[in-house]
């Protein structure tokens, strides 16, 4: 990651007969070297502020710093290039203390330590640094480095949203959003996200979005959220992609499934487990796309090993069902558990399932009315049949003929056609 400002790689070399004994002062050397960058002689420059700082010049050190760090006419040293943020920081540049910090947080040449870099991040904002003033407000919001602390938060990011921050700006907004240490307003945090959007952060973009699309504290207007989240979605944020491509989906944007598909791929190709998970639907369906178990297979696996807990529970169901790979129960299981384990109330259904038939396991109907109760007590239909059967015929607790019946009536004035049927056999 490129640290304020992006240049290019030219190799390092000393300019010739240069030293601090030849020259007036280290100030010249310093703005030979300014003189050099301007030229686009990067090599020169990097030289002529090595010298300079190693004479103990303080902007040279920093500007030999970014040197450093970005490969910019010598090669890229991060840790040198820390060694450097700190002697110019410890001079009391803000600059490089903010620069510390930012290597701090992100471990660049040096092991990461947030509370480090909160420590340098809090001396560039006591001088007024605005990105430190940011950086502080957000260390607050996230509890990066010290206590968390929304109060403080908002102080700081005030300060720095103020002065034109973006994303201090997008924070700010979503404190108003949630009423963090200020008073809830919708209309508050949109006017911030939207300033943030103005100035091209992605996160603002995407909260303005996200505004627009559902009405929140703005007129709601889907074509408008559509725009935005294109224009974040073209710079390669991954959220805004997968919105936009459900924006593309809905029908009340057009419904275009090809650019669905463009973009829900592209989110998942960058790692969005909603996206990954919408992919293997949509292969497993084949909607938007030709019908490919194998692919679905693929797509819920992605996401199922991020812990999107329908998609394991779907991959679960495919290893149990051998659509769109070989058939492995206890493959299943072990997806269908992982599932469960977040509270998924299919594969706690589908637990019980393998627990009522013994599939992949030892056949327990105790187990299965563990797991039914759990996937009924959440709402799903398919179990509170089940478990009306196990009551009605004392299958893993004791028979309660008149619980399983009130079961089973609930199943079937659901939409159960498996209750409607165990009904009219026991001839209600």
């Amino acid at each position: 990651m490129l640290l304020l400002g992006s240049f290019s790689a030219i190799a390092y070399s000393h300019p010739k007969n240069i030293s601090v004994a030849d020259t007036d002062s280290l100030e010249i050397l310093y703005i030979k070297g300014v003189e050099a960058f301007d030229s686009e002689d990067y090599a020169e420059a990097a030289a002529f502020w090595a010298t300079a700082a190693e004479g103990g010049h303080t902007m040279a050190m920093y500007d030999y710093a970014l040197c450093l760090y970005n490969g910019t006419g010598i090669g890229q040293d991060y840790k040198a290039a820390v060694d450097w943020f700190v002697n110019a920081a410890v001079d009391g540049l803000a600059d490089a203390q903010f620069s510390v910090g930012y290597c701090h947080e992100y471990g660049y040449g040096v092991s990461p330590s947030p509370e480090d870099a909160f420590e340098w991040y809090i001396m560039a904002a006591a001088q007024g640094y605005t990105d430190a003033e940011s950086a502080v407000g957000i260390c607050y919001y996230s509890g990066l480095g010290v206590e968390q602390d929304y109060t403080l938060a908002v102080e700081w990011l005030r300060r720095a949203a103020e002065k034109g921050n973006a994303e201090a700006q997008s924070y700010l907004g979503t404190c108003y959003a949630n009423g963090y240490s200020v008073a809830q307003d919708d209309a508050e945090a949109a006017r911030w996200y939207a300033k943030a959007a103005d100035k091209g952060n992605l996160e603002g973009i995407c909260n303005l979005d996200y505004c627009y699309e559902w009405g929140v504290g703005v007129d709601g207007d889907s074509w408008v959220a559509m725009d935005l989240y294109e224009k974040a979605a073209e710079e390669g944020f991954a959220e805004a992609q997968y919105s936009l491509a459900l924006c593309y989906y809905d029908d009340n944007c057009g419904n275009n499934k090809r650019k669905a598909f463009e973009w829900m791929e592209k989110a998942a190709g960058s790692g969005i487990a909603d996206a990954q998970y919408t992919m293997g639907q949509w292969y497993f369906n084949g909607e938007c796309v030709e019908k490919d178990e194998a692919k679905a297979v693929m797509w819920f696996a992605q996401a199922a090993e991020q812990g999107h807990a329908d998609a394991q529970c779907d991959l679960g169901f495919c290893y149990l069902t051998g659509k769109g790979v070989a058939g492995n129960v206890r493959t299943a299981i072990l997806w269908f558990a992982k599932s469960a384990a977040q509270e998924n109330a299919r594969a706690q259904h589908n637990m019980g399932v393998c627990c009522y038939e013994g599939l992949g396991v030892e056949q327990s109907y105790e187990k299965a009315v563990e797991w039914f109760t759990l996937a009924s007590d959440q709402g799903n239909n398919d179990s509170r049949y089940y478990l009306g059967v196990c009551y009605y015929n004392g299958q893993g607790v004791a028979v309660d003929r008149s619980k399983g019946l009130k079961l089973l009536r609930k199943a079937r004035n659901e939409g159960s056609e498996e209750a409607h049927k165990a009904l009219v056999y026991l001839s209600e």
